[in-house]
């Protein structure tokens, strides 16, 4: 049988209830799995007895001459969020921590919102989306789209936050819940299952690090579980404009600026200090100029794939490094959320 546990990173004390943070170190929490690998998707989720939304999705993974790529963007509101949405969502309905005509609220850049405005119009809530006055206008009309109020705060990534934590309705800010990054383990049960050799190198767009630490504990599970010998090398990507976590493991000192990559804020990571160890261990982590983004979009073109800049950040990186073809570009988002 599955088991996950939700504890402190730092001190390790469990989650008394729904804080968002450790009570005893302010700390925020993680979530780990062990038992056995389930080959239904669900199984390996034990918190969640009814998903809102499938979670055998099994988005597809195509081959080129030169690269792999799983097309994340195949999901409901075209982005990969809709994975971790999906599992946040179930679990706090079944825990009833949610009730119908409540009023939510969310931070986000973009894709984000628009995710958490859907599941909030699946169980009828009356979502806010908080976002920056410089937010991308397509992904506005999107999270608008599904019924979500929207209000653009002036100042930093910080304020954008502090604004939705503070304004009195019930906060869900998907960075702090360990149940909104553990819906990424999927993405690597299915990699393993369409297959039959894994990639030496997988190539992840790096924000907040909530897809990066997904992707890893679902590897991490299949490990656990003798189904793979090795961890494949896992790539945090990061336009050079905005990239908190490639600063902090170099020592540069350098405030993040808006990209191109819209998607990738450059924040430092919520939980920094665990990405940290694991990108020393298992991967690495490098930045792109926009430049080399724009050209990534359109070389993926020419192939007949249409992904947004911060999807295209992976490509940019598979020419760059000079990266052999079995790498795995992950695609987060299409290509119509930056017309």
């Amino acid at each position: 049988m599955v088991l996950t546990k939700v504890f402190c990173f730092k001190c390790g004390s469990p989650r008394e209830e729904f804080e968002l943070l450790c009570n005893t170190c302010n700390s925020p929490f993680i979530i780990r799995v062990s038992g056995p690998y389930e080959k239904k998707t669900q199984d390996n989720f034990d918190y969640i007895e009814k998903p809102l939304f499938p979670m055998d999705l099994r988005t597809p993974l195509i081959k080129t001459d030169l690269f792999s790529a799983k097309l994340e963007y195949f999901n409901p509101t075209l982005s990969y969020k809709d994975r971790g949405m999906n599992t946040l969502f179930s679990f706090l309905r079944e825990k009833k921590y949610i009730t119908k005509g409540e009023q939510v609220s969310e931070d986000s850049s973009g894709n984000a919102g628009a995710s958490f405005a859907l599941f909030s119009k699946m169980l009828d809530l009356k979502p806010t989306v908080f976002a920056s006055k410089s937010a991308n206008a397509n992904k506005l009309k999107q999270i608008e789209s599904y019924g979500s109020k929207i209000k653009k705060i002036e100042g930093s990534r910080k304020d954008v936050e502090d604004s939705a934590r503070n304004s009195g309705m019930k906060y869900l800010g998907h960075q702090y819940w360990p149940e909104f990054y553990d819906g990424f383990r999927a993405i690597s049960y299915e990699i393993f299952e369409q297959m039959e050799k894994l990639p030496d190198n997988i190539l992840i767009p790096f924000s907040t690090g909530t897809l990066y630490l997904g992707i890893f504990e679902g590897f991490s599970h299949l490990l656990q579980n003798g189904l793979i010998e090795s961890m494949p090398a896992l790539w945090a990507l990061q336009p050079e404009r905005a990239s908190g976590m490639y600063n902090m493991l170099n020592n540069i000192a350098r405030e993040p600026s808006s990209s191109i990559a819209d998607a990738l804020t450059g924040v430092l990571p919520l939980r920094h200090t665990l990405l940290s160890s694991i990108i020393k261990t298992y991967g690495r982590c490098e930045t792109l100029t926009e430049d080399e983004i724009i050209q990534g979009k359109k070389d993926l073109a020419k192939v007949g794939i249409d992904c947004e800049y911060s999807s295209a950040i992976t490509y940019s990186a598979l020419r760059k490094f000079n990266l052999n073809k079995n790498s795995l570009l992950i695609l987060t988002g299409h290509g119509i959320k930056n017309i």
